[in-house]
């Protein structure tokens, strides 16, 4: 199965919750840009794929599909449990607050573990 690195970018724009035009303002770059790099009508310049890869704490060759990410399987696991887990994933990549103290994201997360796997 053929998969395009512009639609590599939109599922990671869209596991994020972002926008086009919220990536965009991230990049530093025009909303009509990131379409075309999503749609493929685009190349995407090698310093926006370094940019892709770090705002999205994954290296470039996983971003270019050259390293397959460890994989755990989520067989097994109830819809609640698997919702969870993709939460604290998506809130370890990219937290939600810096500090001491735990976002409401952050704790909204650790109330659904201990419901889902307590």
């Amino acid at each position: 199965m053929e998969h395009y690195l512009g639609e590599k970018q939109k599922k990671l724009r869209e596991s994020h919750g972002w926008t086009q035009a919220d990536l965009a303002k991230r990049l530093n770059k025009a909303v009509s840009t990131v379409s075309g790099y999503e749609s493929d009508a685009h190349a995407i310049p090698l310093d926006v794929l370094a940019s892709i890869s770090s705002l999205f704490n994954i290296s470039t060759d996983e971003l270019l599909g050259l390293d397959a990410p460890e994989v755990l399987s989520l067989s097994g696991l109830t819809g609640a449990q698997k919702k969870t887990l993709i939460k604290l994933r998506n809130e370890l990549l990219s937290p939600s607050q810096k500090g001491n103290d735990l976002s409401p994201q952050q704790m909204e997360i650790l109330h659904d573990i201990i419901k889902a796997f307590g």
